[in-house]
């Protein structure tokens, strides 16, 4: 009988305790972020998965540390193409450093072909502008999610709202 109340309260006790723990975190497909269409601009192309992260790695020329990743390419009659990278690192801070090392890179680096830089505050998020390459830029961080938005730059507050 004892032996009973202990094998109980023990499971009781495991039950407790496995319901109070964090429980696994799950992870986001990040296409699920990059929508079919955003008012008159409909994705014409999208790439995930391994093909994400080696397309990524190769922008930075090296290998950076990502989980995950996803790039849409975006079209709108009359306009240019637009183009939203997400990664997903494993912190938020992570995110923020590699975000301020890319954007610090771009003002920095003498043969950037980014200028203009500029440093917002919208919806109390960072994010870092640039021009170059005939379109506008912005860099910023949502948690573990890095975004870049490169667009026309007619077009580009408007595409980055709708990731904001």
């Amino acid at each position: 009988m004892k032996q009973a109340i202990k094998f109980s309260l023990s499971l009781l006790l495991l039950l407790f305790l496995s319901a109070c723990a964090p429980s696994a975190e799950k992870q986001q497909d990040l296409t699920s972020l990059l929508p079919e269409s955003i008012g008159k601009w409909q994705r014409v192309k999208l790439v995930s998965g391994t093909a994400a992260l080696e397309k990524i790695n190769h922008l930075h020329g090296k290998n950076i540390t990502v989980e995950a990743g996803a790039i849409a390419n975006y079209q709108m009659a009359g306009q240019g193409l637009a183009m939203v990278w997400i990664s997903r690192s494993k912190t938020p801070a992570l995110t923020q450093e590699q975000a301020e090392v890319m954007a610090d890179k771009m003002v920095n680096n003498p043969r950037s072909p980014f200028h203009d830089p500029e440093t917002l505050n919208i919806n109390k998020i960072k994010v870092y502008k640039f021009l170059g390459m005939g379109q506008v830029h912005y860099i910023f961080c949502r948690e573990r999610l890095a975004y870049w938005i490169s667009s026309p730059p007619a077009a580009g507050e408007k595409l980055l709202l709708h990731f904001l």
